[in-house]
């Protein structure tokens, strides 16, 4: 008997936020990180960004779709980021376009690339869903049709953003994070602990990623708090941005 798949949470994210309205806190953060970001990419020599972190709930889709954002609003600046989370699938809901055909479809076999690669209402802002939930979501990722997808794309865009799925959770990432140029790992305060840092770390390193730095999510303003063993200035209202 065939293997019924699982269908998507319908549980939404935080929407994406729009870089010309919201707080101007909120919005200079997004930007300092897409400077750090990108000051790592020209250092590094990095177009293809891996975002994840330790475990679910820790802010990585809404997080790297704003990202992707603020990077698409730099000028004449292409931008494709692709859902590699299988399991629990949130790039659709968090730009508010359909999940299929996706990225599943497509490695299946069923699409073609060009069905896939969806325009946003963000210029210069595409989007490659999910799809289906497969019940093999490790073999696809580490699928020659996923390396050729990956490649043939790279031409056609500036940067590449990979929401992929909590690390210290799963091994999904790895394939990914083995092609990509850099990873961004997501942190929530007072929720991500040393321990899980350190493990996913340890994790990237192993598996040869270059960590361009951390986006630290949910911070209070009011005073500086200890996070593990290190401090972190919070110089914004939501999120920061550190090195390890």
């Amino acid at each position: 008997m065939a293997k019924r798949t699982q269908k998507p949470r319908e549980k939404r994210p935080e929407n994406p936020i729009d870089l010309e309205t919201i707080a101007f806190q909120i919005r200079e953060s997004y930007k300092t990180a897409r400077a750090n970001i990108v000051y790592s990419i020209i250092k590094k020599g990095c177009k293809k960004i891996v975002f994840t972190s330790s475990s679910k709930g820790e802010g990585k889709t809404v997080t790297s779709v704003n990202v992707a954002i603020a990077l698409a609003q730099q000028v004449n600046t292409r931008v494709l980021i692709i859902d590699c989370d299988l399991r629990r699938p949130q790039l659709h809901n968090a730009l508010n376009i359909d999940a299929a055909p996706g990225l599943t479809n497509f490695l299946n076999g069923e699409v073609t690339q060009e069905e896939i690669i969806r325009s946003t209402k963000v210029d210069n802002l595409k989007a490659v869903t999910y799809g289906a939930i497969p019940p093999n979501p490790s073999e696809l990722m580490a699928s020659g049709s996923m390396k050729d997808f990956i490649k043939s794309v790279e031409n056609d865009f500036d940067f590449i953003i990979f929401d992929t799925p909590p690390i210290g959770v799963v091994i999904d990432s790895i394939p990914i994070i083995k092609s990509a140029d850099g990873v961004v790992i997501v942190i929530k305060n007072d929720v991500t602990t040393y321990p899980d840092l350190k493990k996913i770390i340890g994790i990237i390193n192993r598996n040869g990623g270059k960590i361009l730095g951390t986006i630290i999510n949910s911070i209070d303003t009011t005073h500086t708090r200890k996070f593990g063993r290190k401090y972190y200035y919070k110089y914004d209202y939501k999120y920061g941005y550190g090195y390890y």
